[in-house]
């Protein structure tokens, strides 16, 4: 096999992982699955009217719209993402628009006061959410994790079985 044939592999190989991270790219959401999208004028009132009412809600008091629109992506995909908005709400009702099929998930506070909090926050708390029988099992991502190990194996064991069959 001639050095540029290698050389071919080699670049195939190398392309491979860089195509899958950037399918990827979008990133994995840290944040809690309930959450308040809150900024830094109502952020502390949001979390002590959910303290007083004993509920369990993380407040995120989030400083640009890109942030916002990020967080909002990830409830299109994970059905358990519950999102209570009591900041830029311009950028909450654009999402709505958009993707529709959330709207029982994301619930947007426009006239900010100390019972629309409240009021959404029990919304938010008693929102629909995916029951972990109807999640996907870890399955799903096994045979993923396999079929991508199979198309980046396989022709590193042929490229080394050729180099090994040459010496």
């Amino acid at each position: 096999m001639s050095d540029t044939m290698n050389k071919k592999y080699l670049i195939i190989i190398l392309l491979i992982p860089l195509i899958i991270s950037a399918v990827y790219g979008h990133g994995v959401d840290v944040t809690a699955d309930t959450m308040v999208i809150a900024d830094e004028t109502n952020g502390q009132l949001a979390k002590d009217i959910a303290d007083s009412n004993g509920m369990n809600i993380s407040v995120y008091k989030f400083t640009s719209q890109a942030d916002v629109e990020h967080i909002l992506e990830h409830t299109v995909n994970n059905t358990n993402k519950r999102i209570l908005m009591i900041a830029y709400q311009d950028s909450g009702n654009e999402f709505l628009k958009k993707h529709s099929e959330v709207s029982d998930r994301v619930i947007v506070v426009d006239n900010v006061n100390n019972d629309t909090i409240e009021d959404g926050l029990n919304k938010i708390m008693n929102a629909p959410i995916q029951t972990e029988e109807s999640q996907s099992s870890f399955a799903v991502p096994l045979f993923i994790g396999l079929i991508i190990g199979i198309l980046i194996g396989a022709p590193i064991g042929v490229l080394l079985m050729k180099r090994k069959n040459k010496e």
